[in-house]
């Protein structure tokens, strides 16, 4: 009595190369969607810092009979002896440093030598100076517009550009919300 074995199929080579592109057509699909959620995440971080360096700023300046941090903008242009850094006079009303830090925070200026303004400044993020010796509710000395359109802190360059934004910043504003714009 003879036994048969069954024949085992195995590939052919057009079935294994069908198979590789279509595992190459997905990877090119899905790639471009995966990088774009990274950075809308990144940005959302950014956003959340600044909600956390939002309420800093409240406790800060409850702490301190309804003043605004009187702080530099950027540190490391500030003649010395300067202001402090914004990071210095919040960081004891944070949890952390890190809140301080925008994940695309990439300077684009040729002339700025570090990696990031974290690094350099403390902050990625700079101090509206037309704050500086201001009382919650003051008017602002020579300015003719309100405090409601700018930023009190905001990003130091267009960190997130991608993804179809113009100007690509977040910002704080006085009534503690934050805007990307």
């Amino acid at each position: 009595m003879r036994s048969y074995l069954p024949l085992r199929r195995s590939f052919t080579l057009i079935e294994l190369l069908v198979v590789v592109s279509i595992i190459g057509m997905l990877a090119a699909i899905l790639l471009p969607i995966a990088a774009r959620a990274r950075g809308t995440a990144r940005k959302m971080s950014c956003v959340s810092n600044l909600g956390q360096l939002g309420k800093a700023l409240n406790l800060y300046v409850d702490a301190c009979d309804n003043w605004y941090p009187c702080a530099c903008i950027m540190p490391s242009t500030e003649p010395k002896p300067g202001l402090p850094r914004i990071r210095d006079l919040l960081e004891l009303h944070t949890k952390s440093g890190e809140v301080f830090r925008c994940l695309d925070d990439h300077p684009t200026d040729p002339e700025y030598k570090l990696p990031s303004y974290f690094e350099g400044e403390g902050s990625s993020y700079e101090w509206a100076e037309i704050l500086n010796h201001l009382k919650v509710g003051m008017p602002p000395r020579f300015v003719p517009f309100k405090l409601d359109i700018i930023p009190i802190l905001r990003d130091y360059e267009g960190f997130h550009k991608r993804g179809g934004s113009k100007v690509g910043m977040n910002g704080l504003f006085v009534d503690c919300h934050v805007e990307s714009f």
